[in-house]
């Protein structure tokens, strides 16, 4: 009896997983993914030797993987099971390290479409990954970011490769902590001239791709450092934008607005105010407040910290601030008031789990609104609303004297941290009463 292939033995082990179902025990679906990404290292390699039946079979066989991480999504399980979620985007992710070389030489379809395949999952829960300081820091990792960078710099003809990962970058951008791991692998110029090629370079549905994650870069201080080495506010400031769309408060025009203040210093905001109108400020707080209000505090992809921490920068400018704060024309139409007891809310829905969640974007949250409302307790306008606002000042008399240690990752340097934001507000108010 002859012997069974390697291909053979590899599709034999996925027929195991053909008839996973959504009723299914939860630990057998976690077990059956976990299993099949272990695997799928084998069937890449097998598809070397494979004949052309086998490698049929093996196309056939990508649907099962495909089959079980849909399950897996439609399960919740990301939402509540942050072991699984690591296991399964390493799994992934180390797939494509072991990899790298795709994005260096020509492929077979078989690898270029599983490869596509494994880069389209691991975006797909990106948003979901609680990384930390030690994650993707390997120079394997590295040398994997700089294949995909140098891939994209040298496609002008929308592969099918670039269209896949550009999406992938776009999300890792898009978690603050990875932002370093990018700009050490080059990314920072490349953006920027990714943003001055992007028409010839990505697909119509990717074209503002690398403007979202230049954005990203620049909610990183070390990233603004970089792209301002690189003219990136000059480039920004050149690309055409639609007025017909402004109305959309997640129209591009806001993302340039938010882009422009980031790399923009202080300084010059804070006596210049030529370049934000009146409806820029105003949509982004619009945007800042419909992410306020949803379950996970994202509006159309936008974090409620991304508007708030340009709003922050803006209300070093009095006259923004104001106009903001007196003259906005959000709709329903919100007072000064208003506005506090929003933030406010959503600063007592944060800061209540700042310790347990360990969520580093959430912790950021809460410096980026305490900072709101330090800069709107010095206005003396509007000074006194802060110390009306009870629930605002219980929060603050915590922080100010809460033992725990604050996670402050990737504070900006025009913020003061949760401690000495809460000091400072308790201290300001102590003096007006002596």
């Amino acid at each position: 009896m002859d012997s069974l292939s390697q291909c053979q033995i590899v599709l034999s082990k996925i027929s195991e997983f053909y008839r996973i179902n959504i009723n299914d025990p939860d630990e057998k679906i976690k077990a059956a993914i976990q299993n099949l990404l272990d695997l799928w290292p084998e069937v890449l390699v097998s598809a070397n030797t494979a004949t052309d039946d086998e490698l049929f079979a093996l196309n056939v066989s990508r649907a099962v993987l495909t089959q079980v991480f849909a399950i897996v999504l439609s399960k919740d399980f990301l939402n509540k099971d942050q072991l699984l979620v690591r296991k399964i985007f390493f799994s992934l992710f180390n797939i494509l390290v072991d990899n790298t070389s795709i994005f260096q030489d020509n492929n077979s379809i078989f690898i270029d479409s599983n490869i596509r395949l494994i880069i389209k999952m691991a975006m797909s829960i990106t948003s979901f990954v609680q990384f930390n300081d030690g994650d993707l820091t390997k120079p394997s990792d590295h040398q994997l970011l700089i294949a995909i960078r140098e891939h994209i710099d040298q496609d002008f003809k929308h592969d099918n490769l670039t269209d896949a990962v550009i999406s992938f970058i776009w999300n890792l951008s898009d978690r603050t902590m990875l932002v370093p791991r990018l700009l050490k692998a080059g990314y920072a110029k490349s953006v920027v001239d990714w943003i001055l090629t992007r028409e010839m370079k990505f697909t119509i549905d990717k074209i503002d791709a690398p403007i979202h994650i230049l954005h990203n870069l620049a909610r990183h201080d070390d990233g603004i450092d970089q792209l301002n080495s690189y003219d990136a506010l000059d480039v920004i400031e050149e690309i055409k934008t639609q007025p017909d769309i402004f109305d959309d408060v997640d129209d591009m025009t806001t993302h340039i607005a938010m882009i422009r203040t980031l790399l923009t210093n202080v300084k010059q905001i804070k006596y210049d105010s030529t370049y934000y109108s009146n409806k820029t400020v105003n949509m982004l707080l619009q945007l800042s407040i419909n992410a306020a209000k949803n379950e996970n505090y994202r509006y159309k992809g936008s974090h409620v910290s991304e508007p708030l921490t340009v709003l922050v920068k803006l209300f070093y400018n009095n006259e923004i601030l104001d106009n903001i704060l007196c003259k906005n024309e959000i709709k329903p139409s919100l007072t000064t008031s208003s506005i506090i007891e929003l933030f406010t809310t959503l600063l007592c829905q944060l800061y209540s789990k700042i310790n347990l969640d360990n969520d580093l974007l959430e912790n950021y949250t809460c410096v980026v609104i305490l900072n709101l409302f330090w800069l709107i307790s010095n206005y003396e306008k509007y000074s006194y609303l802060i110390g009306e606002c009870e629930k605002l000042m219980d929060i603050v008399k915590i922080a100010a004297n809460d033992k725990q240690s604050f996670i402050d990752t990737f504070m900006p340097r025009t913020m003061k941290s949760i401690h000495q934001t809460a000091n400072d507000i308790l201290r300001k108010f102590n003096n007006n009463n002596n």
